[in-house]
């Protein structure tokens, strides 16, 4: 029987479905889609009135090459323009998306901590709603099943302590009374510490 020692190459993971949460997706899409649309459109209508002035009033070649370079200006500053407003936009956008992702981090690390944090809920405007509450539900029941594992294991602590004779069985109820505190510190402690608001 032969080995084989070429290395594996990992499968190719290739993703076909783009919109994955079409109301968010479609909702910022059409937004950009109308500033960076509408603001070309603004900047394209103020250049052709200079144009348009500057034909209907007999204007000298000088005069037209006037009118270009104002033209250009007008372009150059409604680009600057449009940057600047898509700019903010994104940030406002942005802001909605990486504020619930932060608070989410922070609750990893809680929980990576063996705590379970205290979860509040998202600002009015804040996006990925669908995804923090199925994170926060979870959350929720992973601390229950840990309440209930820290019941039971007391119940079987409280029933073995008479039984326990020999320095063996009284280690393993030692064993067992100590998860049975990191479960009870993780469900009912504090948090390691407040999470900061996210504004």
């Amino acid at each position: 029987m032969s080995v084989d020692t070429q290395p594996s190459t990992p499968p190719a993971v290739v993703r076909r479905k783009y919109l994955l949460d079409a109301g968010f997706q479609f909702r910022y899409m059409f937004r950009l889609a109308a500033l960076g649309g509408g603001g070309v459109l603004l900047v394209g209508l103020l250049t052709y009135r200079v144009h348009k002035a500057a034909v209907d009033s007999g204007a000298s070649p000088l005069a037209l090459a006037t009118s270009g370079e104002t033209m250009l200006w007008l372009t150059g500053l409604g680009a600057l323009a449009i940057a600047g407003l898509l700019a903010l936009f994104g940030l406002v956008i942005t802001h909605r998306v990486a504020g619930p992702v932060y608070v989410m981090s922070l609750y990893i690390a809680t929980l990576a901590a063996g705590r379970y944090p205290r979860m509040r809920p998202l600002r009015k405007k804040d996006e990925l709603r669908g995804f923090f509450d199925r994170f926060s539900e979870a959350v929720d029941r992973i601390r229950e099943r840990e309440a209930e594992e820290a019941r039971l294991l007391s119940e079987v602590i409280e029933t073995l302590e008479p039984l326990a004779t020999t320095e063996e069985t009284r280690a393993a109820l030692s064993i067992l009374g100590s998860i049975r505190a990191r479960k009870r510190q993780a469900t009912e402690g504090p948090t390691a510490g407040a999470l900061k608001s996210v504004a």
